[in-house]
């Protein structure tokens, strides 16, 4: 596989063609370092890579290696480091690739100098001790916020207990159901909290190769301009052609209330105490005409405050603690 590399110094520009696995790494010598240089941009292919994966430098006649290298200040090498997880989450716009085809459904991230090809929650706590798993979109996962503003995270701290946020950013009802019950089979768990995601969205699904992809119907694709990415592939974007025409026909959202179903039977016959409350007025609407869990106070309209997350989208966490407070009032948690 031929990957043609650019790197933007605030210097000079280097690019390299990679004869891709044969080749794996990109060495640029720095000499003469007077003034701090910064990494302004990698591009993979014509993809915009993050300038935080799989760099470092070596400083000269030193053992001293910076990881995640973006500022050099003294001589020596920096590298580039290509592997499979490096050029397959940029192919996929960071959404996780796999070569089963059931699989978890969720975004790579780059935190805590941690990179994996691990479905896990998104503080990185972990499913060893008992958890509670919530779940949900954007407004779970806490878009353009800290972790510690999210409302899982907040209900954890004033609960002292295991709530792990598992919130998955334009998730629908059949991304929520597909974790839930992979993520069952491997650790159970006996309670879960669901923040519902809007009943239009879908998953899409297309193999590329030898790879599943796998993205949540309300991506925005505008943003990608390299053929060399999934989201311009003849089979996915067939496969979107024909969601989005599902999802305009099925004006009863029949899809998401038949994966709704599947959700609070696979907690009832598991013996999982299911909680559920939505962000918006016709999911809420629609939760009250349902059983089989306990519905919640709902999560407060984004006009109740002025506060909004840095996207100007997105919930602040004044409207998260909001949420929590109302839990804990209801006193509805067992």
């Amino acid at each position: 596989m031929n990957l043609h590399i650019k790197i933007k110094f605030s210097d000079r520009t280097i690019e390299k063609d990679i004869d891709y696995p044969r080749e794996r790494k990109v060495k640029i010598e720095f000499n003469n370092v007077d003034d701090p240089i910064t990494v302004d941009q990698i591009t993979l292919n014509g993809i915009k890579a993050n300038p935080y994966y799989n760099t470092q430098f070596q400083i000269e006649n030193s053992n001293t290696v910076i990881s995640s290298a973006h500022t050099i200040n003294k001589n020596g090498v920096y590298l580039l480091t290509l592997d499979d997880l490096y050029v397959r989450s940029h192919r996929s716009n960071t959404w996780h690739c796999s070569t089963i085809e059931e699989d978890f459904i969720f975004t790579y991230e780059f935190t805590r100098s941690s990179f994996v090809d691990t479905y896990r929650d998104r503080d990185h706590i972990g499913f060893d001790n008992t958890f509670i798993p919530c779940v949900g979109c954007s407004f779970t996962y806490g878009a353009d916020q800290p972790v510690t503003a999210t409302w899982p995270y907040l209900l954890a701290q004033k609960t002292k207990r295991n709530f792990l946020n598992l919130g998955i950013a334009s998730a629908g009802v059949d991304a929520v159901y597909n974790n839930l019950h992979l993520l069952y089979k491997q650790k159970p768990f006996d309670q879960c909290v669901i923040l519902v995601p809007p009943l239009s969205r879908r998953i899409v699904s297309a193999k590329i190769d030898d790879l599943y992809f796998r993205v949540c119907s309300n991506v925005v694709l505008e943003d990608n301009n390299s053929d060399f990415q999934f989201y311009k592939n003849k089979e996915f974007l067939k496969q979107m052609a024909i969601v989005q025409k599902q999802i305009i026909e099925d004006t009863s959202y029949e899809y998401s209330n038949k994966f709704f179903h599947k959700i609070t039977d696979f907690c009832s016959e598991n013996k999982i105490d299911l909680y559920c409350s939505a962000w918006s007025d016709d999911e809420y609407d629609y939760l009250k005409t349902k059983s089989g869990f306990t519905l919640l106070p709902k999560f407060p309209g984004l006009k109740m405050f002025k506060e909004r997350a840095d996207d100007n989208q997105h919930p602040h966490k004044k409207h998260y603690e909001y949420f929590v407070n109302s839990i804990l009032k209801s006193n509805q948690l067992k």
